[in-house]
């Protein structure tokens, strides 16, 4: 596993390191700080990106811009509490988790595994972030999945917490329809559940 850590050389990186160093015998690890990735480029594939919560707070606003256009992994952010993660969720790409710093190892490994392999996971239900579940997907990920104008319209009505019944009802579609609907939707977005978009992995 080749996992890029973007944050400082300290005693919490070097601990985090040594923990995925130790549970993954075939990983690889390359610790850098921000401004040095942003100026360099992505010099290699990477199979996950861990960013810390501190240095991303600390950072110039543009940083976060240019960081998202050279991230193509999925990445697992490191967060605290108090820190403003939401915007970071808002402002970086390809984020597939948000996790708190502090997390024990068998949860920081278990939200490693997630993300790496293409779920998301995070320590706060994120559906309180907005009015309604859909939020957290935005028109630029449903077009790279694939979506077309009526499965993104019925998916925003699934993550709302409609049933197959409902949809059928408010777009005037049978439910075998809807449900026709749903599977490519799943095959679309690579997932077996909805709910897996937003698996809150506590």
């Amino acid at each position: 596993m080749k996992t890029l850590y973007l944050g400082e050389k300290n005693l919490g990186s070097l601990g985090i390191i040594s923990i995925i160093e130790s549970s993954y015998q075939t990983s690889s690890i390359v610790l850098k700080n921000i401004e040095k990735f942003i100026e360099e480029g992505p010099d290699e594939h990477y199979d996950i990106g861990i960013v810390d919560g501190k240095v991303l707070h600390t950072s110039p606003s543009h940083h976060l811009k240019r960081l998202s256009q050279q991230i193509s992994f999925p990445v697992l952010l490191l967060v605290e509490d108090d820190q403003p993660w939401q915007k970071f969720l808002e402002q970086l790409d390809n984020v597939h988790g948000v996790i708190e710093r502090e997390s024990e190892v068998g949860f920081f490994l278990n939200a490693i595994n997630i993300v790496r392999d293409g779920g998301y996971c995070y320590s706060w239900d994120i559906h309180s972030l907005k009015n309604n579940g859909a939020a957290m997907l935005n028109d630029e990920y449903y077009a790279a999945a694939g979506l077309t104008r009526r499965e993104t319209e019925i998916l925003k009505m699934y993550l709302d917490g409609s049933t197959n019944k409902e949809i059928s009802i408010r777009l005037s579609r049978s439910e075998k329809t809807i449900s026709a609907h749903k599977s490519n939707i799943l095959r679309k977005l690579g997932v077996k559940r909805f709910s897996d978009l937003f698996f809150q992995c506590r």
